[in-house]
């Protein structure tokens, strides 16, 4: 734990984050901080809780600055989120060690601790209270902690660790002369306690009813993604890696609508980059085992740690935007959210064998690894399926077009909105007018020639959004309610991905691979819905759309 403690660096992150907010004035975060209270006043502690996330950045150092923190944290203990409640405050004690009511936060901090059964934790904080207005309550708060302890030699275990506390004296007394079977030992102990602490045979401690904390239809959701919120600054709204907060934005509001399921999530939001240390000491932390899924990490070094601890917990990984096959290979509860080049290249050939006569295939792909990795999984597909391949090659001009022999049809791999226009008007240049399936990526759906599109092109497009959708039309108004901007395809996919992945786990994860198998969830999702059948740890939907009638249609997933 102390070795955690030192190496830790983990940022919470609710709803406020995605806003694009500007630095507030000192009255403007006076009125955000009086309706946060307000909130909280009202039990309402999700929603206080967005308010107060943006007024606890480092750029704010008012006096009130230190009380949302404070605020924050009660709402997650309110929540029962006693993990981000320890890691809000440890923010506050590192930002603010003087304030005048650090006492009380010692004291929220070792409740929150003693909630998760880090005992040793929980005292070591009350131990740094130094007034003794709270005296009353630390004794109640021990007494329900505690109480719930009905071994004895835990009790006696205990006691030998914290031989000056009353609380455990008294409650290993109190056990000692209610059992009928009491070893001389026992009594003597029993004797001594008495007298040290002047106790009384009835305890003047309050009793609280003993509840046990009832995990029950809550999904714990870590989500380890690249915020990068040492480069953060709301003002911005062309960050390179804005898709992350859209992404995110998208999960904030599956989680509402969860809620009206009956389904409890908790986003345990970590901001994990390339930097393998920090993932490391994440896992390391025995709280984290709590865990039923991890979204991410995007990286290679970070996620070989967080698959290492997902196989060992028993926990279900998902890689939100990956479409390498390799990372699911052999791993029963680690999954692709979208489907790999491997399977996106069997589903285009299945529906290019419907539209062709002929089975050859000519493919051109552009400069970066993405391109060349998509071409050659098409090429291994083809095969596979018994389509001859004329030629494979990287594009730069019209004389890479191979003009030996017709195919039945071409596959075109690019990623900058230029190439498929390049390849296009290069096949027309050497009258091939061959059909012709690409990648969505390779072409430019605003700026290009409607001319490009009314021809035998058919596209893989896994960001299709059905703006006819009713799902689509709610999520989008919803969504700029709360934002004040539109959607991004991240935010919708953000929101269905949540959906689905916490429907699944509130089943049960013995439950799951039996539940994928099942059916293909495509109903009631803003995109194209999760297929995971037939044992696959994939997405097997791929979205595949031609230009018809003046639009966009999709005409196969």
């Amino acid at each position: 734990m102390k070795r955690c403690q030192s190496l830790f660096i983990l940022l919470l992150i609710t709803h406020a984050l995605v806003a694009q907010q500007a630095t507030l004035s000192e009255r403007e975060y006076a009125l955000k901080y009086k309706k946060a209270v307000q909130l909280y006043a009202g039990q309402q502690y999700f929603e206080a809780q967005s308010e107060l996330t943006p007024l606890t950045n480092r750029k704010y150092t008012n006096s009130m600055v230190p009380y949302a923190h404070f605020y924050h944290a009660l709402c997650s203990f309110k929540q029962n989120k006693f993990f981000e409640t320890r890691i809000v405050l440890r923010q506050l004690f590192e930002r603010f060690p003087d304030w005048d009511k650090i006492d009380e936060a010692y004291y929220l901090y070792a409740n929150a601790a003693l909630s998760d059964n880090y005992v040793d934790e929980g005292m070591q904080y009350l131990n740094r209270i130094s007034g003794t207005i709270l005296k009353k309550d630390i004794e109640n708060m021990l007494y329900y902690h505690f109480s719930k302890v009905s071994d004895r030699t835990q009790l006696k275990q205990l006691n030998q660790k914290f031989p000056n506390n009353a609380v455990i004296a008294q409650l290993l007394v109190d056990n000692i002369q209610k059992s009928r079977n009491v070893s001389k030992e026992d009594l003597e102990i029993s004797d001594r306690l008495t007298n040290r602490f002047n106790l009384s045979e009835n305890p003047t401690i309050t009793k609280k009813t003993n509840s046990r904390r009832d995990n029950k239809g809550v999904v714990n959701i870590a989500i380890l993604l690249p915020f990068r919120l040492n480069d953060f600054e709301a003002s911005k709204s062309n960050r390179s890696n804005q898709y992350i907060y859209d992404l995110y934005a998208g999960m904030k509001l599956a989680k509402n609508k969860l809620e009206t399921e009956q389904i409890n999530v908790n986003l345990l939001t970590f901001d994990i980059d390339r930097d393998a240390s920090l993932i490391s000491a994440l896992v390391e932390d025995n709280q984290f085992s709590q865990v039923d899924l991890l979204i991410g990490p995007l990286y290679p070094e970070a996620n070989k740690i967080a698959n290492i601890f997902a196989k060992s917990n028993d926990v279900v990984q998902v890689h939100p935007l990956s479409n390498n096959r390799q990372l699911v290979t052999n791993d029963k509860n680690t999954f692709l959210a979208a489907p790999s080049f491997e399977t996106q290249s069997a589903k285009a050939l299945e529906y290019m064998k419907t539209q062709t006569i002929g089975r050859s295939v000519a493919i051109y792909y552009g400069n970066t690894r993405k391109d060349s990795t998509f071409a050659y999984a098409y090429r291994d597909e083809a095969l596979k399926a018994g389509v001859e391949v004329i030629t494979i090659r990287k594009f730069t001009n019209a004389e890479d077009i191979d003009t030996r022999r017709r195919p039945s049809h071409i596959f075109i791999s690019g990623s900058e909105e230029t190439f498929g226009g390049k390849v296009i008007n290069a096949l027309d240049k050497k009258k091939i007018t061959s059909p012709i399936i690409a990648a969505s990526s390779a072409f430019d759906f605003e700026g290009s020639s409607l001319n490009i599109f009314n021809r035998e092109l058919s596209l893989i497009q896994l960001d299709y959004i059905n703006r006819d959708k009713d799902e689509v039309k709610n999520f989008r108004s919803t969504f700029f309610n709360e934002q004040n901007i539109s959607p991004s395809y991240y935010s919708y996919w953000g929101y269905d991905m949540l959906l689905f992945y916490a429907r699944m786990l509130n089943n049960g994860k013995n439950q799951l691979r039996t539940v994928l198998n099942a059916i293909e969830y495509t109903q009631g999702y803003t995109l194209d819905g999760f297929d995971y059948t037939n044992g696959s740890n994939e997405n097997q939907i791929v979205p595949i759309i031609k230009y018809q009638d003046g639009k966009f249609i999709e005409v196969m997933r």
